[in-house]
């Protein structure tokens, strides 16, 4: 590469100097042109000057002539001046020191041939005043007779002056031709008092000698210029043929050192091969075996004189072992396709191995196939031991349900007496009034509380060993979860005398989608650990937002104490089951010591991670951060995100009263817990002591909700539910009631057909809160139960959806206006928003209550609601809405029962305008 680059170069530097010479060759010719042209005005002016100079009146040329070949040169010296401009060449080639000196040049030449022309000028006079002065003497001689005259001649044209001490006769003084004499010596002196030649003469020397020296200067120059450029053309090219034969031989020589090196690598390989652990073989193009190594003869026991030749079906032993998915493997090589499997061999003497083999087909640069590798490779050990694994993964699996059966048995063995525990004991808490018999109850019901808590903290961990915890995602504000917080642990730390402290900076508006009770577990778990380890001081919340390392939203949640700490060696295994922070904690506070082990497996799963930071006596810190996705809803009803499919929370925060309930209970304390709850509610109850006993009550009676089992004799729960069901065909709301806490036995009641599921030990709040949010359903089975539902079955259905499914033209009916609303709110998006949501959830809240009311046949609570229907449909005006709810207002006033009729035409109508004004909510939300 490095020559390559330096050859590139080479070739760049000779291309270059290719050009320069090109250029000096192309520049030296007009420097010569102009060296050879200035000679001719030159050689014209030395000539004019040596004319000049000898010039004379018998002289044959004329004054025109000498003039005419001065004005010749300088027209020359013009010409050669404008001459570098007529071609762009000469221009972009002569220097700008050549045209200064062309000028120069030019200028002198102008100088000297004026200087000339006026030396000629002077010479012409010169000669023909000396010849006048001469004729003037001549004749002067010959007309003059006194001898005095012919002196004071010849001394006149001799010394150009007259003696002063002789005096001129009469006969000079009136002779023309001698008083013209010292007018033509005195031109003559005048003439020759101009000392030029001399001077001319030196200019013209040196001008000429200097400019053609200049140009005989700049030829030679160039030629040196160009020897040496051509010089180092020349070196430029023999180096280029250097390189170039040094990289041949560079080539020719690494070629040698590849061949070599490629025999001795093939020497290698031929040397590997022969001596691989691994059984290899070569085959020709028509799968003929032609080679095998050593490695092949001991797997197998056969030489290469016992097997060459034959087809790979034969050395594969396939004729005795059936394998035609390998057959068909086998095919695939013609297309040049590389392929492996396992199959079973036999050795020469019969023993029985597993090989792995690889077939690899060479190709020819064309893509023909030249021959087969292939490489077997022996797997006998690697599949005893798979065996070995196999049964031991079934071994453990059978250990591992063992376990799942054993917890849950327990699970169901421990809650079904707790469930007799804490349901007897909240039911005779109701019923004392002793104070203190009521503390002991309240004792009782402690313990029993925290005997639940240990329970289920096992059956967490357990979920979690065998990856059978999973999360329940629903969308959630994160103010639910801090506010049961708050609730529960305010009283707690004022008791010890502790201060509680939240600092929550969450915006309250935010809907987060996540597990919330396992949320909340985990922050439950956290401080409860801090309040049981904290003695004096105070324990600290921080909730904010932040981002996880690849940048997704979460939740950061800070839980500080100021209680004993940890010890720095124990830090790194807090967070391992069965462990705590001193071998002693166990003794003195309690605990099974798998609180934080949970913390850290949920927060795991969730994809989160925990921290700590503790100082031993000073306090502790837990750094909670737990990624949580945000839902675009702006508005989430208490509890909507958490209810089973198909089902909404109801607005009416009281249960109703009077149901007909069904419980199928074998264990005769849990029935009896279960019934007095029912009837401490105002409802009717039954026990069915198992699955078989409620299908035939069911036959006979209609029942307003069904509590469920699970184990029982005879027909279990989960049986009786799919044939009550399926067969059947009842839709009474199913509550399923199970010791089991594992989500297993939960889905598999929930795929039977039951709308819920209710764990034991049966709470009474679990069980109100279960009635409530399925209220709505209950009430319209109960509805369709009675004969006169059944001929009006045009009662709408009252299920919440989180959308309500009426059409665009049902809409049409609507008498809720943006216009009425803006009259009574103005035009603040907020005021409006409140608005709508209060008419919808009062609306809501009106329709349940009066539905439940025509069922009581309570004709007080009838009246009550439609005069608030009235009431408010006022406020914007629904003419239609108030002149029904007054009809039914006044027919309650008269102690009458309103007609189905005009109580389903209010419905529809409240409905109609509930989901407009839904419309209109999300439509400013939106904004």
């Amino acid at each position: 590469m490095k020559n390559q680059l330096l050859r590139y170069s080479l070739i760049t530097i000779i291309t270059c100097t290719l050009i320069i010479i090109y250029l000096m060759l192309t520049r030296n010719h007009p420097v010569k042109q102009y060296q050879r042209a200035y000679l001719t005005p030159s050689h014209n002016i030395i000539q004019s000057r040596e004319n000049i100079y000898h010039f004379n009146h018998q002289d044959s040329k004329t004054y025109d002539e000498y003039a005419s070949l001065l004005v010749d040169s300088e027209l020359q010296a013009s010409f050669l001046y404008n001459r570098r401009t007529a071609s762009w060449l000469e221009f972009f080639l002569i220097s700008d020191s050549q045209v200064f000196v062309s000028q120069n040049t030019y200028s002198n030449i102008v100088v000297i041939v004026t200087d000339l022309e006026s030396l000629l000028k002077l010479k012409v006079f010169k000669e023909y005043t000396i010849h006048t002065i001469f004729l003037l003497e001549k004749q002067l001689t010959n007309n003059v007779q006194n001898v005095e005259d012919k002196y004071l001649t010849s001394q006149l044209t001799l010394h150009r002056t007259l003696p002063k001490e002789i005096a001129l006769s009469d006969t000079a003084i009136n002779d023309s031709d001698f008083t013209s004499l010292p007018n033509y010596i005195k031109l003559r002196k005048r003439i020759e008092s101009k000392p030029k030649e001399q001077s001319i003469d030196s200019t013209v020397k040196q001008t000429l000698t200097k400019q053609n020296a200049y140009w005989i200067t700049q030829s030679e120059t160039i030629k040196t210029q160009l020897f040496i450029t051509t010089l180092f053309l020349l070196c430029c090219i023999a180096l280029y043929f250097y390189i170039r034969l040094n990289d041949k031989l560079i080539k020719t020589l690494t070629i040698k050192r590849e061949l070599i090196r490629s025999e001795k690598e093939k020497a290698k390989l031929a040397l590997v091969a022969e001596y691989a652990h691994d059984a290899i073989f070569i085959l020709d193009k028509q799968g003929r075996l032609t080679w095998i190594n050593q490695s092949y003869s001991a797997l197998s026991g056969n030489t290469l004189e016992d097997i060459e030749g034959k087809d790979l079906p034969s050395i594969l032993q396939l004729d005795k072992i059936k394998h035609a998915n390998i057959i068909i493997l086998l095919q695939s090589l013609e297309t040049g396709t590389s392929i492996s499997f396992e199959l079973t061999n036999h050795h020469k003497d019969g023993t029985l191995f597993w090989i792995d083999v690889s077939i690899t087909p060479i190709l020819e640069p064309n893509g023909n196939i030249m021959h087969y590798i292939a490489v077997e490779r022996d797997i006998t050990k690697k599949k005893e031991l798979e065996d070995k694994l196999i049964k031991a993964a079934n071994k453990a699996d059978v250990s591992n349900r063992a376990k799942s059966t054993f917890l849950a048995t327990m699970s169901h063995e421990l809650r079904t007496p707790l469930n007799g525990i804490l349901g007897m004991a909240q039911i005779i808490e109701s019923n004392i009034k002793d104070k203190e018999q009521h503390k002991q109850i309240k004792m009782l019901l402690e313990s029993g509380d925290h005997l639940l808590f240990l329970l289920n903290e096992i059956l967490d961990f357990s979920k979690i060993e065998q990856n059978k915890l999973e999360l329940n995602h629903a969308s959630f504000y994160f103010v639910d979860i801090i506010e049961p917080i708050t609730n529960t642990y305010l009283s707690v730390c004022e008791n010890k005398g502790l201060k509680f402290i939240i600092d929550n900076k969450i915006n309250n508006e935010i809907v987060f989608i996540g597990d919330k009770p396992r949320i909340r577990q985990i922050i439950f778990n956290l401080i409860s650990n801090a309040v049981k380890f904290t003695h004096e001081g105070s324990i600290t919340l921080n909730f904010s937002h932040t981002l996880t390392g690849k940048g997704k939203q979460a939740v950061q949640i800070k839980i500080k104490d100021t209680g004993v700490g940890i010890r720095e060696n124990r830090l790194k295994h807090i967070f391992e089951p069965y462990i705590q922070a001193e071998a002693s904690t166990t003794r003195q506070y309690g605990g099974t010591g798998l609180g934080l082990a949970i913390v850290k497996q949920l927060t795991d799963i969730m994809r989160g991670y925990i921290s700590v930071s503790s100082s031993e006596g000073k306090g502790s810190c837990f750094t909670l951060v737990l990624p949580l996705d945000i839902t675009k809803s702006k508005q989430l009803k208490d509890n909507d995100a958490l209810l089973p499919s198909g089902q909404s929370k109801s607005t009416n925060p009281i249960p109703m009263a009077n149901l007909s309930i069904l419980i199928a209970e074998d264990n005769k304390i849990n029935a009896l817990v279960a019934q007095m709850f029912c009837q401490r509610l105002g409802h009717k109850a039954i026990i069915a002591e198992n699955g078989k006993v409620a299908i035939d009550k069911l036959k006979e009676t209609h029942f307003d909700l069904i509590i469920m089992d699970n184990h029982m004799p005879v027909m279990d729960g989960i049986l009786a539910t799919k044939i009550i069901r399926e067969k059947l065909k009842i839709s009474t709301v199913i509550f399923a009631y199970t010791a089991n806490a594992f989500q297993k036995a939960h889905d598999n009641f929930l795929k039977a057909g039951a709308n819920y599921v209710l764990t034991k030990p049966l709470q009474e709040n679990d069980f109100i809160g279960a009635i409530k949010q399925y209220q709505d359903a209950i009430i319209q089975q109960k509805r369709t139960s009675y004969p006169t539902q059944e001929k009006n079955s045009n009662i709408i259905e009252l299920k919440r959806p989180s959308k309500y499914k009426l059409s665009d033209d049902a809409l049409t009916e609507a008498e809720i206006k943006l216009t009425s609303i803006q009259d009574i709110c103005g035009t603040d998006s907020e005021i409006i928003c409140v608005f709508l949501q209060s008419f919808i959830d009062t609306s809501e809240e009106n329709i349940t209550e009066i539905i439940t009311a025509f069922e009581r046949k309570d004709i007080k609570s009838i009246r009550f609601n439609a005069h608030s229907i009235k009431g408010m449909a006022s406020n914007f005006s629904a003419s239609r809405l108030i002149k029904i709810a007054t009809s039914i207002e006044l027919c309650a006033k008269k102690k009458n029962m309103p007609k189905l009729e005009d109580v389903q035409q209010l419905i529809n109508l409240l409905k109609i305008n509930i989901q407009q004004a839904s419309r209109l909510l999300e439509k400013y939300e939106t904004q």
